[in-house]
């Protein structure tokens, strides 16, 4: 059942103290991954702070983007949660040396973050193209974890996408980068409120090396589809979009709602495709009521 909520204005001091070009280096690690015979590094954020809960939330970004897109999250409920949130391979502040850049790689690099962290209650959170990644390692694990939730999600990634951005994308090079990202950022901005956020995000996306942006667009994004291995998945999944999200519609969530069996979704009213950052209290307090249904769910059985 779908409802809406009202949106959620962060204060000014909760928009300077996540200000910085990364707010929480302190609480960075480095875990070395194996990739057929070799080994890179990715970077993620662990907020462990003895919360109430004996809960693991890792959190998946999206295309192009980094850890940080969950600022919020990593924020407001690391009383409630211990949060894992990583960069993928060749994203935020992890190795980019050339790969595939595929939903495999992306799907097994989820897998090594989980067995190695090994949390005996899992909650993935996958933003976008996150959470294609987060199905996908869902569809091939289908009992690892208590819950799931998806934001901006959608069930085939190929229909918000011209037909011909992949021809665009193998015939040009990094300027074709650069226009998608002035064209994306645009349309993730709904108000000044969070330029200057988004600015850190946006200086964070030009980082991403251009084989890293095309192939993992080509790849994982617009490879994306899926039908009846997720109407098979029985994992307690919360969808959140955005009304006014441009990338992946209400119309895309009305249909993964559909093909998943034992799903709920949220709609942000205002809201584009970066939920997290645009209602990023609206959207911890509805991860935090979800995953305590989840709790008192499992206490009853």
């Amino acid at each position: 059942m779908s409802h809406m909520l009202s949106t959620f204005k962060p204060s000014k001091l909760e928009m300077e103290e996540l200000l910085l070009f990364d707010p929480f280096s302190e609480k960075r690690g480095k875990l070395g991954i194996r990739r057929s015979g070799s080994r890179y590094n990715i970077s993620y954020i662990d907020i462990n702070e003895e919360p109430i809960y004996d809960y693991t939330l890792i959190c998946v970004h999206g295309w192009g983007s980094s850890s940080l897109i969950y600022s919020y999250l990593l924020k407001l409920l690391g009383s409630n949660f211990r949060i894992i949130a990583y960069d993928l391979k060749g994203h935020g502040f992890s190795d980019a040396e050339p790969d595939t850049y595929d939903l495999g790689l992306f799907t097994e690099e989820l897998a090594q973050i989980i067995d190695h962290f090994n949390p005996e209650n899992l909650v993935l959170i996958g933003h976008s193209m996150g959470s294609a990644i987060i199905q996908n390692y869902l569809c091939l694990n289908p009992e690892r974890a208590k819950a799931a939730i998806v934001l901006s999600g959608a069930p085939d990634f190929r229909e918000p996408f011209p037909r011909f951005l992949p021809l665009l994308l193998f015939r040009m090079d990094e300027r074709v980068k650069n226009i998608l990202l002035h064209l994306g950022m645009n349309m993730l901005e709904s108000n000044s409120t969070h330029l200057k956020y988004l600015n850190i995000i946006r200086e964070q996306r030009k980082c991403t090396p251009y084989h890293v942006f095309r192939q993992s667009l080509l790849n994982t994004v617009y490879a994306w589809k899926k039908g009846d291995e997720l109407s098979n998945l029985e994992t307690p999944i919360l969808i959140m979009v955005g009304e006014k999200d441009q990338f992946t519609s209400v119309k895309d969530s009305l249909k993964l709602r559909e093909l998943l069996p034992n799903s709920r979704m949220v709609i942000l009213p205002g809201s584009k495709h970066d939920i997290a950052l645009e209602n990023g209290r609206d959207v911890a307090n509805l991860v935090r009521e979800f995953i305590e249904y989840q709790i008192d769910l499992e206490a009853l059985r």
